[in-house]
């Protein structure tokens, strides 16, 4: 079984790697590679957004990974992260939101529901301690 730290350092290397690197910096006639619709250039505005959002949680992922004080604000960072993702990816999928979009696309986005899911629940198995377990100093209390 992995430890905590393992499963947010996996999720933080893909979260950068697949998430931001590409939300901040593909160009638009990237995501169409990827089977994604064609989308106007003020959305550009609103995908790099969307990068520059991903990046302040692996941020804040990255640095609980690596300092057992803060482990548990970046534990709630990453579960909530992977569950409005899943429900948001789910949730296009589930109500036909995907039907204009291209096989590749549909099979992207079901890989990121699926993906994170597994995620969400990795974490839940791995760090259900680190949530329920009192703070032991005044500092850690906050």
């Amino acid at each position: 079984m992995p430890t905590l730290r393992q499963v947010l350092g996996a999720k933080v290397i893909f979260s950068f790697f697949f998430l931001c690197l590409p939300l901040l910096f593909l160009p638009l006639s990237g995501f169409q590679l990827i089977g994604f619709p064609t989308y106007a250039p003020p959305a550009e505005f609103f995908i790099r957004l969307l990068g520059a959002t991903y990046f302040a949680l692996v941020v804040t992922q990255a640095w609980s990974s690596f300092d057992p004080a803060r482990r548990k604000g970046g534990l709630i960072a990453a579960m909530t992260e992977c569950l409005a993702t899943t429900l948001v990816l789910w949730h296009f999928v589930f109500y036909g939101y995907l039907e204009t979009w291209r096989v590749v696309g549909k099979m992207v986005v079901m890989a990121g529901g699926f993906l994170t899911l597994a995620f969400l629940l990795l974490l839940l198995l791995t760090g259900y301690r680190a949530l329920f377990e009192a703070a032991d100093t005044p500092e850690n209390a906050n």
